[in-house]
């Protein structure tokens, strides 16, 4: 549902002077007149049309700040604190010593955390207790402010003086207890409500505020006294029935918690209902919560927040067949439920159902629901479809709607170095918040973007810094990637290890510490790896898909098919086509493996199925095909490297295209400049074209880089053109003992023919 300030906003100015004008007598009487409605309509808190009449008030005597005061405390009464807050800013520039806006403000400027600014309130509430003496509400402000600027026996009397005038209300001094207890004065809490005790013997708000501190300071014997006391005082007291969840909880005692859910339940207040649930979950006790939650929901099956929040919990926990299930049942009652539409397309999404959850995108834009959060479900719906342009636009169309949605800013920012333009990417981080940059999540994308801008050292920097204040997977990741750079193999290893332990499930750390183990030779170990965190960790398409690969590499057709379509049941049907695909090219056959992907294609184009499109054409003896396969996945990804490589060496094959094969390669090196395979690739482009100088480096970092065949006979050919031919055969030699059947051997072969 939109917020009410938003609605506010919507009204237009020219609609106002309509209204306006619309009205007979002086501008005195007609702002009298709707100062009389606007206060009508909010004593039956009507805020919308309470608003438009103090607007219009405000209008007919644009200099008067009464108006606009009764305006900035509605938004008060409405809950919108922002609209307020500039509306009494905007009241103190008409009339700075409007004494009932200072005393508004002054209550802003005592949230403050800057000194300055709550020495300011200090000031203004001082000047008004001057003329209210009996103010409690002032007393109380007074107090945290005296509190925050370290006036602590001031604050304590000003606090007991405020309950002394206003016994019913303990919220300021509960506010002040929260203060000291944050600042770690445990004592002086406990002072404040163990005399809010003695002085309201008889109130459950002040026995339950004792109970809390109580606990908090590990008082045990006396919190739960206390909580007793408060429910006998007053069995339904919401807050002691919460409290006494808690201990029940604490205590393991589920019958117990059970009544008192029970008890919580027949409250008329809705947000209540789940708290045992909520409890359980933070408990991390997942199964008896959703077992809470299905309860709950069958008593109360005509709340909509209720349901929601089912489903949003099944989500949080991986349960997204039972959450779509949830949000079905919802919609099913309430077709224009906004909340469990946008909820039952993120769930789409995350199984892979692209077309549903487009249909629900369709309905919520039918129903003017325009939120961030939809445009970030619709970006994820063309990032599932390796639409990567659209995925950008959706994704500026939710900042636009929100540039503080962060989660929109960090994706926006990794597709942008994943297409090639680290540099908008480091622009796009640029405009966070101070807040913003101090999260995990931006320190991961911001470091990417620095290491694909070629900014090594900073990189390194922002990783080490990373590791040492919250070691992720993310950081392990990018750590290996540094230290693959540097050639530190075994340290790479071992950061990825430790990724992998933290987060099996991680898709860059699966991918290179496959890439790593495969290099040294320990293949069938990093799919044991596999298999037992798959076992562990049922239900994950990445770690499935991973396993696929790894068991299709060691030629187990029959666990890889099986690993595969575990993926495809866990939601990733793309992954799923391609992989079993792979199966059907290792079993030769190519037509009913070309078959397959391009049917996928045809629902979820997708990078993956192209890139094997394009391999099996090779095989075919079709490479230009292929060279529109690869084509296509590079407009899909812009940034794919291994795209581009590939498709520069398909196109070294024919003598006519060996410019574009280079062009190619170097913009894959580009993007990677230590990627050893794209090394090779350019370096032999280099020799094919005669450049046999210029190819030596690259072939030589490549095989320093990387030991593998292909590259020992590469740097074989180079380095017998370049007049070194002792070295040059030894790194043939070295090619031969590893693979003498490498396609790259009869290439160079006729170069050896002495050899022995």
């Amino acid at each position: 549902m939109m917020p009410v300030r938003l609605r506010y906003a919507a009204v237009p100015a020219t609609a106002l002077a309509l209204l306006a004008g619309c009205a007979t007598g002086t501008p005195e009487s007609r702002e009298a007149l709707h100062l009389q409605k606007g206060r009508e309509y909010r004593d039956k808190k009507d805020f919308r049309k309470a608003v438009v009449e103090f607007k219009v008030a405000s209008q007919n005597k644009p200099k008067d700040p009464e108006p606009l005061y009764e305006l900035g405390m509605t938004y008060l009464r409405a809950g919108s604190a922002k609209q307020a807050l500039e509306t009494f800013q905007d009241v103190a520039k008409l009339d700075p010593k409007h004494s009932a806006t200072q005393f508004e403000l002054a209550l802003f400027k005592v949230g403050s955390n800057k000194p300055a600014i709550v020495a300011e309130a200090r000031a203004a509430l001082r000047l008004h207790l001057k003329d209210h003496p009996d103010d409690a509400e002032a007393m109380g402000s007074l107090a945290l402010a005296e509190a925050k600027l370290g006036n602590r026996d001031e604050a304590l009397r000003l606090i007991f003086a405020s309950v002394a005038k206003n016994p019913a209300n303990l919220r300021p001094a509960g506010v002040l207890i929260g203060l000291f207890t944050a600042k770690g004065d445990l004592d002086t809490a406990k002072s404040i409500s163990r005399k809010l005790a003695e002085m309201l013997p008889n109130s459950a708000d002040a026995a339950t505020l004792r109970a809390q501190v109580s606990l908090a300071s590990k008082d045990v014997p006396d919190a739960d006294a206390q909580l007793n006391h408060a429910l006998e005082l007053k069995r339904d007291f919401r807050p002691a029935l919460q409290l006494q969840l808690r201990r029940e909880i604490m205590k393991n005692d589920p019958a117990n918690a059970e009544q008192t859910t029970a008890a919580l339940a027949k409250l008329p207040e809705e947000r209540v209902w789940a708290a045992y649930a909520r409890l359980l979950l933070a408990e991390k006790k997942q199964n008896e919560a959703v077992s809470e939650y299905q309860r709950i929901v069958k008593e109360h099956p005509d709340s909509r927040a209720l349901h929601d929040e089912y489903s949003a919990v099944l989500m949080s926990i991986g349960r997204n067949r039972e959450a779509e299930a949830a949000t079905s049942e919802t919609l099913a009652k309430n077709p224009k439920d906004t909340a469990a539409l946008i909820q039952r397309a993120t769930i789409r999404v995350d199984l892979g159902d692209t077309e549903g959850a487009s249909k629900d995108i369709n309905t919520l834009r039918g129903l003017k629901a325009l939120s961030p959060q939809l445009s970030y479900q619709q970006s994820r719906i063309f990032a599932a479809r390796g639409e990567s342009v659209k995925q950008g636009d959706a994704l500026a169309e939710a900042l636009r709607f929100n540039p503080r949605y962060i989660t929109a800013r960090l994706e926006l920012a990794r597709l942008l170095v994943s297409s090639g333009k680290p540099k908008n990417a480091l622009d796009i981080l640029a405009e966070t918040t101070p807040e913003e940059r101090k999260t995990p999540e931006f320190g991961f994308y911001h470091n990417m973007a620095l290491m694909a801008s070629g900014k090594w050292d900073e990189a390194r920097s922002g990783v080490n810094a990373a590791l040492a204040a919250t070691p992720t997977s993310g950081f392990y990741y990018q750590d290996a990637l540094l230290r693959l750079r540097d050639n530190d193999t075994t340290r790479a290893r071992k950061a990825l290890e430790t990724g992998f332990q933290a987060s099996p499930t991680d898709p860059g750390i699966l991918r290179l510490l496959g890439d790593v183990m495969a290099r040294q030779g320990e293949s069938a170990k990093y799919a044991a790896m596999l298999t037992d965190a798959a076992a562990r960790t049922p239900g994950n398409a990445a770690l499935q898909l991973a396993l696929g690969r790894a068991l299709a590499a060691l030629g187990d057709r029959t666990r890889a098919t099986n690993a595969f379509e575990a993926a495809r049941a866990a939601g990733d049907r793309s992954g799923a086509d391609t992989g079993l695909a792979l199966l059907d090219v290792q079993s030769g056959a190519l037509d009913q493996a070309r078959h397959r992907l391009l049917n996928a294609t045809l629902t979820n184009d997708n990078v993956s199925a192209r890139m094997m499109l394009a391999e099996i054409e090779a095989r075919r003896g079709t490479p230009e095909a292929g060279v529109a396969h690869y084509l296509k996945a590079i407009e899909l990804e812009p940034g794919n490297t291994t795209a581009m490589n590939n498709l520069a060496g398909i196109l070294a094959e024919n003598p006519l295209r060996m410019d574009d094969a280079l062009f190619w390669a170097q913009k894959a090196l580009s993007q990677e400049p230590s990627n050893p395979v794209v090394e090779d690739t350019l370096g032999w482009i280099l020799y094919k074209q005669g450049k046999y100088e210029a190819a030596l480096p690259y072939l030589d970092r490549s095989l320093r880089q990387m030991e593998r065949p292909v590259a020992h006979y590469h740097l074989a050919a180079a380095l017998l053109r370049n007049g070194d031919p002792s070295r040059a055969r030894r790194e043939y030699e070295a090619g031969l003992k590893k693979d003498p059947k490498s396609p790259a051997r009869a290439v160079v072969e006729s170069l050896f023919a002495n050899a022995k």
